[in-house]
């Protein structure tokens, strides 16, 4: 649990890409669109597109992978 919050904190990981147990992705440009809930260690997603946020048990994460920005050519 304590390095799912280490990399949710590290901006330089960033953006990520949450693949869940019900086979739904979810992508986290930055950090500040997710955070843990103090009590129940659930994550919390706030995404780009919607006034919801979406909570999920840590349970139900299958991978979470780095999803690197693409180097522009000059």
């Amino acid at each position: 649990m304590r390095s799912l919050e280490r990399l949710l904190i590290s901006a330089k990981d960033f953006p990520l890409e949450i693949t869940l147990s019900s086979g739904e992705k979810h992508l986290l440009p930055h950090p500040d669109h997710v955070q843990m809930h103090p009590n129940t260690k659930d994550l919390v997603i706030y995404p780009d597109t919607g006034p919801f946020s979406l909570v999920v048990n840590p349970e139900q994460i299958v991978s979470i992978k780095p999803l690197r920005k693409k180097n522009r050519a000059a």
